[in-house]
């Protein structure tokens, strides 16, 4: 796309959010404490710094490369416009900002329009300080981040692709990239990464077996302090806002997430008819009594659903037939696999292990649990991803919640956008009742939900 229908295409969108913001800061949740947090801003425009400095070459001469010029740019420059050298530092992040009330960070928005906004999970004394020591931290909430990237959806292969970025070659593909081009053996692509409603829906059944499964009736967490929204993108976050939970540091938050996802949940089954437990090294302070019974408690949980699982191995249907005895050996202290369940070996029972984990744990961004000073996305505001709202929903609400429609802002009026000739094109998707697409090097006339959208993937610019 040609700089000047970048830099044309980010500024009507920033006019756009901005009018959002002045019209509907009502909608904007501001967060328990909020003089105590922290907020980031991520820009539209990238702020370049041509960095001065001395490099020795072979023979020995010192060259002073660089011109110590900044500037701002909508476009991500890959050499200095100025000197032409390589090397430049970008960045699109404001960080270290506190408000000490809603007026505040509501006139910050209005007048800023970042293209996203996040906050901090955590609480500090000085919330604005350049340092984690100097901020002082003084706990965080528990949040967990669950998005389709992680969940291996297959439709992934079908919406998200790539493309080489070397000029020369552009060769495409669907799907994750390769990690060399099949073509050159580049190894650097660009990458497009859209949504459609199966992974959708993934990534809120995993939210609903967190809230349900963990956090209310394993954890016991009251369900007034967890908070959920739809992301605004591919996922949806989890906030618990519970003070039993604030001071946990980063290995008690580690442990939890373990537990979720099930990491370390390796069994061997002994032939004699023990569970036999063999741990990873994360799971190097957990007490194998306990581990032993998480496996059974796993592995009745997905035997008692045996009906649902649609797998076609060989002790499927002796399981169903023997369901009960099942059931019953692994609820006995210690866990046994009832000699009363006639046709399942070892080498069945291991199997059963293994799918009772995955089928017992829930797929979250581990990294965004276990850090204490972790960033989160503002509720009610603006994804610079899509244009969709970061939307707050009860657990009531989300069994019935479409992010597709349901987080739409922009929904009056209609836009007119160029989707340039490319290799990678505008897949098929859905946005409210509608299905668009696929596009590619022509020129549409859209509702301005869809048009924007696309406009926010980088995938066209304004006619």
């Amino acid at each position: 796309m040609a700089p000047d229908k970048r830099a044309r295409t980010r500024k009507l969108l920033q006019l756009m959010f901005q009018d959002y913001y002045r019209t509907n800061h009502d909608l904007v949740d501001i967060p328990e404490r909020v003089q105590n947090r922290e907020f980031g801003l991520e820009n539209w425009d990238y702020l370049w710094v041509c960095k001065q400095r001395i490099e020795v070459q072979e023979d020995g001469r010192e060259v002073r490369k660089g011109c110590g010029r900044s500037g701002r740019s909508f476009s991500e420059f890959q050499v200095c416009p100025n000197c032409g050298e390589k090397g430049l530092l970008t960045n699109r992040w404001s960080r270290h900002h506190g408000f000490r009330s809603r007026d505040m960070l509501i006139g910050e928005l209005v007048r800023s329009v970042p293209h996203s906004v996040y906050h901090s999970a955590a609480f500090y004394k000085v919330p604005v300080a350049r340092s984690m020591v100097e901020k002082g931290w003084e706990g965080a909430e528990l949040v967990f981040d669950i998005d389709a990237d992680h969940l291996d959806a297959p439709c992934a292969e079908k919406h998200d692709a790539w493309q080489c970025s070397n000029t020369e070659c552009g060769e495409t593909g669907t799907g994750a990239a390769p990690e060399k081009c099949p073509e050159c053996e580049e190894n650097s692509f660009r990458s497009l990464k859209w949504i459609c409603d199966e992974c959708l829906e993934a990534a809120k059944e995993n939210t609903m077996k967190l809230y349900d499964k963990f956090l209310v009736k394993h954890f016991g967490i009251d369900p007034e302090r967890i908070q959920l929204n739809y992301s605004g993108h591919r996922g949806y976050h989890v906030r618990v806002r519970d003070p039993s939970v604030f001071n946990l540091d980063s290995n008690g938050r580690m442990e939890i997430a373990h537990y979720l996802t099930g990491m370390g949940l390796n069994s061997t089954i002994e032939s004699k008819g023990r569970l036999r437990i063999r741990p990873t090294g994360e799971l190097k302070n957990w007490q194998l009594p306990a581990i032993a019974r998480k496996i059974a408690d796993a592995m009745i949980e997905f035997i008692d659903n045996i009906d649902s699982y649609e797998g076609k191995d060989k002790w499927v249907k002796h399981i169903v037939a023997q369901k009960e005895a099942a059931i019953e050996g692994l609820g006995k202290e210690p866990p046994m696999l009832s000699a009363k369940v006639m046709k399942v070996g070892p080498k069945y029972w291991q199997e059963i292990a293994n799918r009772a984990a995955a089928f017992y744990s829930v797929d979250i961004d581990q990294p965004v649990t276990t850090d204490i000073h972790r960033v989160i996305r503002l509720i009610g505001s603006l994804n610079g991803k899509t244009g969709f709202a970061v939307t707050e929903v009860t657990r009531d609400e989300l069994t019935d919640f479409n992010p597709l429609s349901d987080s739409i802002v922009f929904d009056e009026g209609t836009l007119k956008i160029s989707v340039p000739k490319r290799g990678i094109g505008v897949p098929e998707f859905r946005v409210g009742d509608s299905t668009y697409g696929p596009f590619n090097g022509t020129v549409e006339e859209l509702p301005k939900a869809v048009a924007v959208f696309i406009l926010c993937k980088g995938m066209a610019s304004v006619e």
